[in-house]
């Protein structure tokens, strides 16, 4: 399909081709400029090139690929960030969310004993068939446990259970109808990829609760929101402490490493051989020494306040810009990652009510914004970095003003 993997297919009608990357901008194979509000569909956290990250990765060049072996790396990023994520003991880690996600899941069920666990509705949780499952579900679909795409086997599913989110009643319901099999629980903090949809007051903190009556382990898939609405993620933003949280994208800066944090004792499930964790590439010189410089560029004081005043100013423009020109338009989720909802009066809570904006309006603000040099994620999705600045800034309020007239 010309893409190496589907998202990139609905980004613009022919994919584009990228040359090079500077700070918060691209250049494609035409010369065109674009300011960058994708990163990269979330790992571009510091933006393309930064010194720092890119000094780091020509010293570690300089050492080694890979070893196959332990190296100092590691034990200075595990020790990062067990000092920066509040109630993260240990880590272990691998290289994409969709193989952290997996971890964390085998972490559980060899902690608990327990085959089944609970994923929700419209919440994306990697590619792998067992998690796959009712991340956009049609109408006649809410309530089910159904494969999002052909080739995913009824049985490789089957021992996970779809629970609509936001939703206290139907979690508790889900524990009643399935008694001491439940192993874990996992979810996005923020339903960032259903439409940057914010948790009920309360909700996480039952959630956790919820998990620890009945035995099981409650996780973060904290893909997007590690290391992006906070330093410590969404344990910080949120003031709560879950079992284990995974992390990725923005944790690399761009390069692909994930992992999984939590509770001490749930990792003891790979000290007395309960369960494994494997990967040839797990832990890489490389991708370590990325992810310490981007988490070392992400703690200088002030950069998580600049990210969000950012996206809330870009949030209030179109707003504003929208107002002006008469069209319904709401924002959702933080100033760091956000959706734009056109024909909604207010901010979706669920896959549900997120899928009833006029994605055909969204489709032609976008394609105006990107002959106005901005380039943006399809369904209303924005990333705000570290690298967005007053210039860019600008640039993106004049370019939402023009774009939203005439819609």
């Amino acid at each position: 399909m010309g893409v190496s993997t589907a998202f990139r297919c609905k980004v613009t009608a022919v994919p584009i081709t990228m040359e090079r990357g500077a700070g918060p901008c691209f250049y494609d194979v035409d010369g065109n400029e674009f300011i960058d509000y994708g990163l990269a569909w979330g790992p571009l956290i510091v933006g393309n090139n930064h010194p720092q990250l890119s000094q780091a990765i020509t010293e570690q060049l300089a050492r080694g690929y890979t070893f196959g072996a332990q190296h100092r790396g590691e034990t200075v990023l595990a020790e990062k960030m067990v000092s920066l994520l509040p109630g993260v003991d240990r880590v272990i880690f691998s290289n994409t969310g969709s193989e952290a996600v997996q971890a964390a899941l085998r972490l559980a069920r060899g902690f608990t004993g327990r085959e089944k666990f609970i994923k929700f509705e419209g919440h994306y949780n990697g590619w792998l068939n067992n998690v796959l499952v009712s991340s956009h579900p049609q109408p006649e679909q809410f309530g089910k446990t159904v494969g999002d795409c052909g080739g995913q086997p009824e049985a490789e599913y089957s021992l996970t259970v779809t629970c609509p989110w936001n939703n206290l009643a139907a979690l508790e319901q889900v524990f009643r109808d399935n008694p001491g099999q439940i192993a874990a629980v996992i979810g996005e903090p923020i339903l960032v990829n259903g439409g940057s949809c914010m948790p009920n007051e309360g909700y996480l903190a039952a959630m956790i609760e919820l998990c620890r009556e009945h035995g099981a382990v409650s996780i973060f898939d904290e893909v997007i929101t590690g290391f992006r609405i906070a330093l410590g993620g969404a344990r910080e933003y949120f003031g709560l402490q879950p079992d284990l949280s995974v992390y990725a994208k923005a944790m690399g800066g761009g390069f692909s490493i994930s992992a999984v944090g939590g509770r001490r004792e749930v990792f003891d499930a790979l000290l007395d051989g309960r369960t494994g964790h494997f990967g040839t590439y797990n832990g890489n010189p490389i991708s370590v020494a990325a992810a310490i410089a981007t988490i070392d560029i992400l703690s200088e004081p002030g950069t998580f306040e600049r990210i969000h005043r950012h996206g809330y100013a870009l949030r209030e423009a179109m707003e504003s810009a929208a107002k002006e020109n008469g069209v319904t338009l709401v924002t959702s989720g933080t100033g760091a990652a956000f959706h734009v909802h056109f024909g909604l009066q207010r901010p979706p809570r669920c896959i549900r009510e997120a899928m009833q904006a006029d994605q055909a309006i969204g489709d032609r603000f976008r394609e105006r914004l990107f002959e106005r040099g901005l380039y943006c994620l399809p369904a209303g999705r924005w990333y705000v970095g570290a690298a967005h600045g007053e210039e860019q800034l600008q640039q993106a309020t004049g370019a939402i003003r023009e774009a939203m007239q005439g819609l």
